[in-house]
C-alpha cells in the first residue's frame, strides 16, 4: 500500500537576545559570550489526513528558551528549557494517559557542551 506523509500546517517564531552586548559586558572579559534564544511554534496535522483517526481533535504547542554561554573561541555552555503541549481542541473530547483532560505537556530540560573545531 503507497504510504503519503502527513500534511501539517503552522508555523515558529524565534528570537535571539545577544546578553552580553545589551548589558554592555566587556568584549575581552568573561562575561562576553552570553545569548538567550526563545522561539514558540504551532503544529497541526491537516484534518483530511486525520478524518479516520481519533488523533483528529489535537493540536501541539511548544515553547523553548536556550541560554548560552561561550567560554572561548572553542568551547560553549547551553541550557535549554522545553515545553511541549498537546491541546485539545474547543468542544471535543480528548483523553490524555488514560483520562479525560484538556491538554497535556512534556516539559524537557538538557544541558551540554558544544565544541567547535
Amino acid at each position: 500500500a503507497p504510504q503519503r506523509p502527513v500534511r501539517a500546517q503552522g508555523g515558529f517564531a524565534q528570537l535571539g537576545l545577544p546578553l552580553s552586548r545589551i548589558f554592555d559586558a566587556d568584549p575581552a572579559g568573561r562575561n562576553a559570550g552570553w545569548s538567550l534564544y526563545a522561539l514558540y511554534g504551532v503544529d497541526q496535522a491537516k484534518r483530511r489526513d486525520l478524518a479516520l483517526t481519533a488523533l483528529q481533535d489535537r493540536y501541539s504547542t511548544m515553547a523553548i528558551g536556550t541560554l548560552n554561554y561561550k567560554f572561548n573561541r572553542w568551547a560553549s555552555f547551553s541550557f535549554e528549557e522545553s515545553l511541549y503541549t498537546t491541546h485539545c481542541n474547543p468542544g471535543a473530547t480528548c483523553t490524555f494517559r488514560g483520562s479525560p483532560a484538556r491538554e497535556w505537556n512534556d516539559i524537557r530540560e538538557e544541558a551540554g557542551p558544544i565544541f567547535t573545531f
